[in-house]
């Protein structure tokens, strides 16, 4: 098959992708793929055979990695790469031969050959039993050279995760609107953690949930500050436990116009916001006299009792959301008519709401009247 030719079925399968074949489809792939790694290996080798004779000198450059970054029109950190990779090509045959005999891929080659610039005196050595216990994919050639690593490069190791224990950082800010950004670095066992939490307050997205991975994420952030500070192991502060302190008169609470809806730090939050996190939470009431001084304030009372939500739980068992499903650990107690407009806090008038479910009920109407339909739907007889 001549170049042409070939071009040619690449630019009808891109234009008929939507009605080929998905067995022609993959053949296609897998045979790109093919053709992609026999550039890969003749691309390595030109590069080598260029860096080795000193070609940038001969064609005017300082070096390979500026000759590369200009004809070819690279990054500098992709340029470095490939010219790493080219180098421990020429040194290392039996691993480059590896990756053009097809025993290796393109990824796992890049690997070994990283693996052998970081140790360039005992890679030689292990290179041939590396290559027979590699496995057959990218994570598994990670984890032997990890392994071997670990065993070969003791100091090395160790000065990895001293390196690693002095970036660690996390970074936070309030923005202008009240939003938090921040960057973090954390140390291989501490992202570990992190990430099996996160995970784990990440059940498969249902069919109608339509966030992104990084919102979902987020979201799971969330929950799991929210458990912490709900939590009765939490340590006591100024003699409470920590907590989100948001100061709201009764106007905001009845979702009326002006007054006070604002977090202890300042941030103004709105009326829907406040009227989600009232309606599970803890009260304190204070009164003000016209001055403004402090005339009164009132003991803090649980919105919903314990006794109520334990009831609340066995009845709903989850969110009860069409196909969520979340844990009454990661639910709220939604007030179906709230409490600030009259509703009763009682089992007919509380439905369990996972936090993003019961964020959507207080901003957009139409999931607030599809919760509705659906307690009509399952019989429950709550008034609304």
């Amino acid at each position: 098959m001549g170049k042409g030719e070939r071009r040619t079925i690449v630019l009808e399968i891109l234009d008929n992708k939507g009605s080929i074949d998905i067995d022609e489809l993959d053949e296609h792939i897998m045979l790109m793929a093919a053709v992609r790694t026999h550039f890969d290996l003749e691309w390595t080798e030109s590069v080598a055979a260029f860096d080795a004779r000193s070609g940038h000198r001969i064609l005017g450059f300082t070096s390979t990695l500026a000759y590369l970054k200009k004809r070819g029109r690279m990054s500098g950190g992709h340029a470095k790469t490939w010219i790493a990779m080219a180098r421990a090509a020429r040194k290392f045959r039996a691993t480059f031969l590896s990756w053009k005999h097809n025993q290796i891929s393109t990824d796992q080659a890049q690997l070994l050959f990283q693996a052998s610039d970081q140790m360039p005196a005992k890679y030689p050595d292990a290179e041939p039993v590396l290559l027979e216990i590699v496995g057959d994919s990218y994570d598994e050639t990670r984890k032997v050279l990890d392994y071997w690593r670990a065993t070969a490069d003791k100091p090395g190791v160790l000065i990895d995760e001293q390196t690693q224990m002095e970036r660690r950082r996390l970074e936070v800010s309030r923005k202008a609107n009240g939003t938090v950004e921040g960057e973090f670095s954390l140390t291989q066992t501490a992202g570990e953690s992190f990430m099996t939490a996160i995970d784990a307050l990440m059940p498969p997205p249902t069919e109608n949930d339509d966030r992104t991975p990084s919102q979902r994420r987020a979201d799971a952030l969330e929950d799991l500050s929210r458990g912490f500070l709900e939590s009765t192991e939490t340590p006591e502060i100024g003699g409470e436990k920590p907590h989100l302190n948001i100061h709201v008169d009764v106007d905001a609470l009845e979702a009326s116009p002006g007054g006070l809806h604002e977090t202890e730090s300042g941030a103004v939050l709105t009326v829907s916001t406040i009227r989600q996190l009232a309606c599970d939470s803890s009260v304190s009431r204070i009164v003000w006299n016209t001055e403004p001084e402090i005339i009164d304030v009132g003991r803090k009372t649980r919105i919903i009792p314990a006794a109520t939500r334990r009831a609340l739980i066995a009845r709903d068992r989850h969110c009860i959301m069409s196909g969520c499903g979340r844990s009454p650990r990661w639910c709220d107690a939604h007030h179906i008519k709230h409490w600030a407009d009259g509703g009763t806090t009682d089992l007919d008038n509380l439905c369990l709401l996972c936090r993003y479910h019961h964020t959507l009920v207080h901003q957009d109407e139409t999931v607030t009247l599809e919760l509705l339909e659906h307690l009509d739907l399952v019989g429950q007889g709550r008034p609304i």
